[in-house]
């Protein structure tokens, strides 16, 4: 039998790379069991998922994969893939791991903002389990957001980049043909499946043909003036030229203070969230930007 242990956060199509993969089996008249541990929390908590697959039914003895037997690791997010969860289902030698590179935010960022999962240290845990000659790290959120416009692409995209390793034992046909009875964004999930096909033969290109569709980056302004000029804009279309003012008045208030102190950094902090605290979104702001033909233009060009 042929195991493959799935990682990932719920909610963002982890059992459905397994259910593809059992339905693509299925359709080549091999046998397979699937086995999805979601734990307390589907949606946002750490889902491992166990496929198997084999020739006949009479290979799969088990449904969970044992302690390294596991010929493929797809960590769909690097976080539960360096898990232990995960980490004993792989062996040194034998397991193919292929990551996500991209760190997903948790629940726990609400409560520490500077919170540090430690990369580095997550990345040579799975080099160390199974071996850095069989460990590829690729940045599949970033690329299938680019290259479709959905991070939710990045599960298929990791699998089409493992199948293209020769790490997946079905058909590329037969997984096409998986994807076409889900019947869920049919033409963009075959897109994303081959995207990742391509990056594992050549990363560089398929780098390049996202790179222009990333979001351009917009500098931050650094200086008091600017960063007051640009809000007091914003601030004058969200109500009127008084409530820029009210907002003027602080910062240059503060900005006094602190001159006379000699000190710095304090009215360029008030600036920034003052305008937070005034330029709250509620059912009116929502409107005014829905009306806003700018924001439909950045909306239609992201999705």
């Amino acid at each position: 039998p042929y195991g493959i242990v799935v990682t990932g956060v719920g909610g963002t199509g982890v059992v459905t790379i397994g259910a593809l993969l059992g339905m693509a089996a299925h359709l080549e008249g091999k046998a397979c069991t699937i086995l999805d541990m979601t734990g307390l929390a589907q949606k946002g908590g750490a889902v491992v998922s166990h496929v198997r697959i084999a020739e006949t039914q009479e290979r799969l003895h088990a449904v969970r994969l044992g302690t390294g037997a596991a010929d493929v690791g797809l960590g769909c997010d690097m976080v539960v893939a360096a898990d232990e969860e995960a980490l004993k289902r792989m062996r040194r030698g034998a397991t193919h791991a292929v990551i996500n590179s991209h760190m997903t935010p948790t629940s726990h960022f609400t409560l520490n903002p500077d919170i540090d999962f430690g990369e580095e240290h997550m990345r040579q845990v799975i080099r160390a389990t199974a071996g850095d000659n069989l460990t590829d790290f690729v940045d599949a959120t970033g690329l299938a957001t680019a290259l479709i416009g959905d991070a939710i692409a990045t599960n298929l995209f990791l699998t089409g980049y493992a199948y293209q390793r020769g790490l997946i034992p079905v058909s590329a046909e037969a997984i096409q043909r998986a994807i076409e009875l889900n019947g869920i964004a049919v033409d963009g999930n075959v897109r994303t499946f081959n995207w990742g096909r391509a990056a594992a033969h050549d990363l560089a290109s398929v780098e390049a043909t996202a790179k222009p569709t990333l979001r351009v980056a917009v500098p931050n302004a650094t200086e008091l003036d600017e960063i007051v000029a640009i809000r007091d804009g914003e601030l004058t279309a969200y109500q009127n030229t008084a409530y820029a003012q009210r907002y003027r008045s602080l910062v240059e208030r503060v900005a006094a203070v602190e001159h006379g102190k000699g000190l710095t950094g304090l009215s360029e902090v008030v600036a920034r969230y003052y305008y937070k605290l005034l330029a709250y979104k509620d059912e009116y702001e929502v409107a005014r930007l829905f009306a806003d033909a700018h924001f439909t233009e950045s909306l239609n060009s992201q999705f």
